[in-house]
């Protein structure tokens, strides 16, 4: 897998994705059962959550278990994701690795590195905000946790885990399922960033082949010799032409493809982050400033809002990389084209007209504004929660 090396390394190391060498030896069956335990883990780890829902009565705890069993929940959607719809991700990256969309001149791999840079960005700054939550995570567990003999996340277990053995048990299964869920869902999330930002870079590619695109004519006649006459004009044309329109239709369909598949895990992410991230505003207003638990929600509160900003960051971009394309059109030396080309092109423009769009499920458009009216959401329900927690301690104060 040439393409995002360092997500799917990560990926690898989580039981997320099966090297390809392994493929059909005994080594994939060896990595398929580690992927089928760290399923068990996560899907124990969210029965547990909500189960405890109905035995605790602290509205606090309440909180705190079902963000993490949400988050642990899309996890668990994206893990499966990768296993079921392997064989359409592996296609979604052979369209990039086609002879179209390889790069065909210094000016295109200098933007191809751009775009190749931005991925590295991501890549450390996203994963590197995840690692060090898991690691904050983990000390403030350690620190308040181990020495009282609690959980980090209150939950229910069909076993006594008062006592020693059954605590570390219970223990070590919560952190491993945060931990684990930290990881692999920071992974995924930087797999489909990227696939966004290769979808600009081919898009920034396409613009940059369409205004030079009469140059382009002109260096194939030199080259070929070609003679003036309209027929081998046209025809030189044309071919280019063909070349453009398949590059187009390329990354259409790498988009579509890619859509379809990170789709509805997008949505169930974007729709859970909405509640979790009013419910861990509301319980940082009620702990300790920098207490370890503050902290604990502190820095999984900026991974999420992190998660959901570039997503949708991203899929702004492809959208208006893909707007432009139409300017590019325009832009180019389309004047000394032959009047058959110019309506091959108009044609085209006409096509670029519509815009290329991420989006959440069917319904939500990746794009600043959804992000801005996600928190906006958020904000509300918050300020639901804050005044109806307000009218039931004024209740409890009144005789």
């Amino acid at each position: 897998m040439e393409v995002l090396p360092d997500s799917f390394l990560v990926l690898k190391l989580f039981a997320g994705w099966v090297p390809l060498r392994w493929s059909l030896t005994l080594k994939e069956k060896i990595y398929n059962l580690y992927t089928l335990i760290i399923e068990m883990i996560l899907v124990t780890f969210c029965i547990s959550c909500i189960v405890d829902l109905f035995v605790t009565k602290n509205i606090d705890e309440i909180v705190h278990a079902m963000s993490m069993a949400f988050t642990i929940m899309t996890v668990f959607a994206k893990l499966t994701l990768m296993t079921v719809k392997r064989n359409a991700i592996l296609h979604i990256f052979q369209l990039l690795q086609s002879d179209t969309c390889i790069i065909k001149s210094d000016e295109e791999a200098h933007i191809q590195l751009g775009y190749d840079k931005r991925v590295k960005n991501v890549t450390k700054q996203y994963g590197g905000l995840v690692c060090a939550a898991v690691i904050a995570i983990s000390g403030a567990s350690v620190i308040e946790n181990v020495p009282t003999r609690t959980l980090p996340i209150s939950g229910w277990f069909p076993y006594q885990h008062s006592n020693s053995t059954g605590y570390w048990v219970a223990y070590f299964h919560q952190i491993i399922a945060l931990s684990y869920g930290g990881m692999i869902g920071s992974s995924f999330d930087i797999i489909v960033f990227g696939i966004m930002i290769q979808n600009s870079s081919q898009l920034r590619i396409l613009k940059h082949r369409l205004e030079n695109f009469a140059e382009i004519i002109t260096q194939h006649r030199q080259h070929q010799n070609i003679t003036k006459s309209h027929f081998s004009i046209r025809s030189l044309e044309r071919k280019i032409l063909e070349k453009l329109i398949n590059h187009h239709q390329v990354i259409i369909q790498y988009s579509h493809l890619s859509n379809d598949v990170f789709s509805p895990v997008i949505f169930l992410q974007y729709t859970l982050s909405s509640l979790i991230l009013c419910m861990c505003v509301q319980s940082l207003t009620k702990l300790a400033f920098m207490g370890p638990e503050f902290v604990f929600l502190l820095v999984f509160l900026g991974c999420m809002l992190m998660e959901i900003y570039f997503y949708c960051w991203y899929g702004n971009e492809v959208m208006l990389e893909s707007m432009d394309l139409s300017i590019s059109i325009y832009k180019m030396n389309w004047y000394f084209l032959t009047n058959e080309s110019k309506k091959d092109l108009l044609i085209m423009k006409t096509r670029t007209l519509k815009p290329i769009k991420y989006t959440s499920g069917t319904l939500i458009e990746l794009s600043l504004d959804s992000f801005t009216n996600l928190v906006k959401f958020s904000y509300s329900v918050y300020n639901l929660l804050h005044q109806r927690s307000s009218s039931n301690l004024q209740s409890a104060r009144d005789p």
